[in-house]
């Protein structure tokens, strides 16, 4: 086990399939089953089919058992003789015993008999009872009523073609989802695993949060993540975020953990926050209902807690969350519930899992036995000295190899870990060495991405890619998967490739080949002490802020809140001050002089970002790849500076007017990437004509740009295009020569009004953003643009139409129209087949949709919120795998066409704010839909057929002030979990099959008519929250209407939240009343109780209530004396206040 990253490289090992394909070979073998293994081979997908066929034997194959463990995850193809056979039922079993994930398809069967054996496999069940046993047959009951509670892909005969491609779009998807990173080979891992399992109990409703803390190298990334893969598959909503601690400092780094979060946790896309508070509240109103997965990985700070998972009641019950640090007390009491320390491996397990990366087995020959025990002895159990160790022993297969490592060995300090993995870096040849200590030294230093590493290691000469492959496979170094594929390096190796540095003059860092210290640095600068062996500088004076800066913050801080007086505070904040602005770091720029390059002859990489550099430009090596000087300056780059064999410049921040003074032509043949992004003065850029390798131009927010030079259209080498938020750009270049470019970005360009006429010509774009520019049309031109995968118009005001042309895009995959002046939409969109998402959210001018909008086949997300269309077409029941509809807020949409049943991959259909007064009977052909939102809609009843929605999770009613009742086959919703009534001021009852909704935990009916519960009310077994209060009287008199719960009510056992406030609740509450045990909190006021309920007190008086303020003197008989002087008249009569230790509030 060792600490890594959650995602790993593509190149690191892996299980042998990434699916598993259980299916009855007589149903499915010759037709879907052979075409969904076809689809998935073709993407890449190892999937393992047996092709052996069923033989008739009682036992199944071990070759199937050892292929299910051997696989990622499984889909089910459950068709009607699925049970039929004992062997796909003992897969099955064998499947959710493995918790990995699994992928129901239900192949021409209702998902319902698949839960509760009915229909087609009632009989089979029959035949298994006499002849397995009833043991046996109750395994593989449980295992199908699994399967059947999954979400999954219902298919019939006439859209089994189209079912094998979203499958691999799933897989795809859950595969980079799922961590795989400790699939090659682990020792010791189940026990602990086993352990943990049952410290979770993943089957409970409780909210865990587990703790896991630990040495590095020890192997807690690789047990947070082996748990994950096993909880996963019962979790809809889950994530697993990495290298918190070091993410978390960079600029904004809390706030794109947030996002990330916020992102996995959803299953759409969700608005990015922009401040750690509006994250915290996001995440809240986003979990609080939802039972979540999350690992947090490698947290080191109190503050990346609480931005993330700040309290355990911010999440939805039966959540679980994981969390990794070395600093246990990280781990604090009130967000942990559960500690558990990660040791280094006993020597068996390290025997076995060193030999496995040495040998690629568990066991050695007896040859090597007695040296591997020797090499093990020497690594102290730390699994990634062993994983690194042994796979640098791997292509070594000579007894006298392993004798001369075991030597090397002996020499190091006992439990000296990099000089153990510098053995392996020793075995690399010295190309990969060189790229090894860029990495480790510069280019981590600065979360610098793999393209972005490979790209410059390209300019230097290297083979950056067949380096990079090396160094993961030898698990030197992995790549996380972020945004920006960033490299990763666990710190251990990290700092075994700087101590290699360091040690090349240990007195004179002038003499070493790479500076990363700020002080080492300017020492080495100021004093003219650089020689030729340097080939590398980092150095950045934008303030870092370290952590022990953040722990001086946040206790300051801390204490701060608490100060008692003026005086106290103030000195604490003095304290942040000092801590927050240490003198002299920002005060004035540091300048260095060129002169102190000269000597360095083979510096290849040079970053001096916010430093003033002064002298003769001309001493700057020639040999210079990649220079990074952001917040630069000068004007302009001296005349006397010639870029040679530069291939990275990046001058981003700077006040930089034009790259080469005015009259100056400089050629940068060499160059290859070209990024001056928030340089505000900049005014133009030079001509590019003699820019023969450029591949990108980024000029994000150069906001006084306002023309390109004309020469940008002819790069024909030009990839990527960054124009965003370049404010005053009026004008665009014609792009005639751009042939290879695939990504142009012109967001927030508000006064460019025109786009050229040739813009066809860039037949290799695949994405396009034009958000908020001006705009008034695409050019016709535009059809040609036949790779187009993602258009975005979002805020454009003044486009009011699209060409009929924009149906010939046959690759486009994503339309954004959102708040556009768009009129009409072209019936041509119905030919983009491709199409998975479009969003037209404000649309205040569409009316009406399409009816080409039917053809859209592969269109998964439809977003029309806030527009002002009247009605949706009857061809959008069409779109069988749409998974979203979004029509929230279009106050002129009065009804839903019959068609909609035919939405049969549907998952959530907004239709809160809305004119809708009836649901079409149709609607109950939803079989897959998990939320319907019906807020503030002028509905006056549900059909009936509401009860087929067998997936609904959600059904939120509030505000619907002209609901009366709600049908009878509301009952058969058995998923249903949150069912909201609030302000439903006509509901005047509840029917009797209310108590068949087993699944449901949160019941919120505040502010309605109803008066009684039906008696079945207390068959709601697994209800957690109940709110049904109403409006609070002036007065309660003795002779309004007796109002009493039900007998059954106080079978509620589970019911932790009862607020009953003003419910003109009469008389005394009966003693059942304490079977309510496990309530949290009780408001019970503004009732008509004529004394104190005697069945509380029990509860009032036990051990665990440590204060008991009662308001009401004629309950004061009730309490022991020393209460008596805490009576408060003044609060209104008939409420007292119940404060546990636990900090919960009780009111009767």
């Amino acid at each position: 086990m060792s600490d890594g990253p959650t995602s790993p490289a593509p190149a690191a090992p892996r299980l042998n399939w990434d699916v598993f394909i259980s299916f009855r070979s007589e149903d499915t073998r010759h037709g879907f089953t052979k075409h969904l293994h076809e689809s998935l081979q073709e993407h890449g997908i190892r999937a393992f089919l047996d092709d052996e066929g069923m033989a008739h034997g009682d036992e199944i194959p071990t070759r199937l058992l050892d292929a299910i463990e051997d696989s990622a995850l499984s889909i089910i193809v459950i068709s009607p003789r699925y049970a039929d056979s004992h062997w796909c039922l003992e897969e099955l079993a064998r499947i959710c015993e493995l918790g990995r994930l699994m992928i129901p398809v239900f192949y021409e069967v209702d998902p319902s008999h698949v839960r509760r054996q009915k229909g087609p496999f009632e009989n089979d069940f029959r035949n298994h009872l006499e002849r397995f046993g009833k043991e046996s047959v109750d395994k593989w009951r449980r295992a199908l009523e699994t399967a059947g509670n999954l979400k999954g892909f219902p298919c019939r005969s006439s859209k089994q073609e189209e079912i094998p491609i979203l499958l691999v779009k799933r897989v795809l998807t859950e595969l980079r989802r799922t961590p795989v990173g400790i699939a090659d080979y682990t020792v010791g891992l189940d026990s602990r695993v086993e352990k943990l399992l049952t410290l979770l109990d993943y089957k409970s409703r409780r909210i865990q949060v587990l703790g896991l803390y630990g040495m590095g190298g020890v192997g807690k990334t690789t047990l947070a993540t082996a748990l994950y893969n096993k909880l996963i598959a019962h979790y809809q909503y889950r994530c697993f975020l990495s290298r918190i601690g070091e993410i978390s400092l960079k600029e904004n780094g809390l706030i794109s953990l947030q996002n990330k979060l916020l992102q996995d946790l959803s299953q759409h896309k969700v608005s990015s926050v922009n401040d750690v508070k509006d994250g915290i509240r996001e995440l809240k109103l986003m979990v609080g209902e939802k039972g979540v997965l999350i690992v947090l990985d490698d947290v080191n700070h109190i503050n990346q807690l609480n931005a993330l998972a700040g309290e355990r009641k911010w999440f939805g019950e039966g959540s679980r969350i994981i969390i990794t640090t070395r600093h246990k007390e990280v781990l604090v009491d009130h967000i942990i519930n559960e500690f558990y320390e990660v040791r280094e491996l006993n020597e068996p397990e390290a025997v076995q899992l060193f030999n496995y990366h040495a040998l690629r087995r568990g066991k050695p020959t007896d040859e090597y036995m007695n040296l591997s025990k020797q090499i093990v002895s020497l690594t102290g159990g730390l699994p990634l000295a062993l994983e690194v160790f042994g796979s640098f022993l791997f292509d070594k297969r000579r007894i006298d190899e392993w004798k001369d490592a075991l030597e090397r060995l002996k020499e190091i300090r006992p439990r000296d870990l990099q000089d153990v993995l510098k053995i392996s870096y020793d075995g690399l040849d010295k190309e990969v060495q060189n790229v090894f200590l860029d990495i480790a030294c510069l280019f981590i230093r600065m979360q610098m991405g793999r393209g972005e590493a490979i790209d410059i290691l390209k300019g230097c000469g290297f083979r950056g890619e067949i380096a990079v492959t090396i160094l993961t496979e030898k698990c030197l170094m992995k790549i996380s998967e972020d945004l920006y594929n960033s490299l990763w390096m666990h710190d251990q190796v990290r700092d075994m490739g700087r101590q290699i540095v360091h040690e090349q003059n240990v007195l004179n860092p002038g003499m070493r080949s790479r500076l990363w210290d700020r002080g080492e640095i300017i020492n080495v600068l100021e004093h003219d002490k650089g020689t030729g062996s340097v080939e590398g500088i980092v150095l950045d004076f934008i303030k870092n802020i370290t952590v022990e800066n953040r722990n001086t913050v946040a206790i300051s801080f801390n204490n701060l809140l608490k100060a008692e007086n003026c005086t106290s505070a103030l000195a604490y904040l003095k304290r942040i001050c000092q801590s927050w602005f240490q003198p002299g770091t920002d005060k004035e720029m540091v300048v260095l002089h060129t002169k102190s390059f000269k000597s360095m002859t083979n510096l290849r990489l040079l970053q001096i970002n916010h430093t003033k550099l002064e002298g003769n430009f001309k001493l700057l090596p020639r040999e210079l790849k990649w220079l990074q000087w952001k917040g630069c300056p000068l004007k302009n780059l001296p005349s006397d500076y010639s870029p040679g064999q530069l291939a990275v410049l990046d001058l981003s921040e700077s006040v930089i007017e034009r790259l080469w003074s005015c009259g100056t032509k400089k050629v940068a043949e060499n160059l290859m990437i070209l990024v001056l992004r928030y340089c505000h003065n900049l005014l133009e850029i030079p001509d590019l004509s003699g820019f023969k390798s450029l591949e990108k131009l980024d000029l994000h927010h150069c906001i006084q740009l306002t023309k390109m030079h004309k020469s940008v259209g002819d790069v024909k080498t030009l990839l990527h295009l960054n124009l965003a938020e370049c404010s005053n750009l009026v004008e665009f270049p014609n792009v005639s020569g751009l042939k290879v470019l695939k990504k142009l970005v012109l967001s927030n360009c508000t006064k460019l009004k025109d786009l050229p006429e040739d813009l066809g010509c860039m037949n290799s774009l695949k994405e396009f953003l034009l958000d908020r520019t001006a705009i008034s049309k695409l050019p016709e031109s535009i059809y040609r643009l036949t790779k187009l995968e993602k258009l975005s118009l979002n805020g454009c005001s003044c486009i009011t139409s699209l060409p009929e042309s924009l149906g010939e895009l046959i690759s486009l995959n994503e339309l954004s129209l959102d708040r556009t002046a768009l009129k009409e939409l072209p019936d041509s969109l119905g030919s983009l087949s491709n199409l998975e998402k479009l969003s037209m959210i404000s649309c205040n001018s569409v009316t009406e949709i399409p009816q080409a909008i039917g053809n859209m086949q592969a269109l998964t997300e439809l977003d029309v919120y806030d527009s002002v269309i009247t009605e949706l077409p009857t061809s959008i029941g069409s779109l069988t795998y749409l998974r979203k509809l979004s029509a929230g807020s279009c106050r002129s949409l009065s009804k839903l066409p019959d068609s909609i049943g035919g939405l049969s991959f549907l998952n959530i259909l907004d239709l809160g704010n809305t004119s809708i007064t009836g649901l079409p009977d149709q609607i109950g052909d939803l079989k897959m839909i998990e939320k319907l939102e019906m807020i503030n809609t002028p509905i006056k009843s549900l059909p009936e057929a509401i009860g087929s929605m067998s997936s609904l999770t959600t059904l939120n009613l509030l505000g619907a002030k002209e609901l009366s009742e709600l049908p009878e086959s509301i009952g058969m919703l058995e998923k249903l979990v949150y069912l909201k009534l609030n302000k439903c001021e006509k509901l005047h009852k509840l029917p009797a099959s209310i108590g068949n909704l087993g699944s449901l935990r949160h019941l919120l009916m505040e502010e309605t008519a109803i008066t009684e519960l039906p008696e079945s009310f207390g068959m709601l077994c697994n209800l957690l929250i109940l709110k049904m209060k109403k409006q609070k009287l002036k007065s309660i008199h003795i002779e309004e209407k007796l109002v009493r719960l039900p007998k059954s009510f106080y079978n509620l056992f589970l019911l932790e939240e009862l607020d009953a406030c003003a419910w003109r609740i009469s008389g005394e509450i009966p003693d059942e009343f304490q079977k309510l045990s496990a309530l949290e909190i009780l408001d019970l006021g503004y009732n008509n109780f004529c004394s104190f309920p005697s069945s509380l007190r029990g509860l009032l008086f036990s051990e665990n209530c440590s204060c008991l303020p009662v308001k009401s003197s004629s309950l004061s008989p009730y309490f022991p004396q020393v209460y008596r002087s805490w009576l408060r008249p003044t609060v209104p009569n008939w409420t007292i206040y119940l404060i546990f230790p636990t900090w919960r509030t009780y009111k009767c």
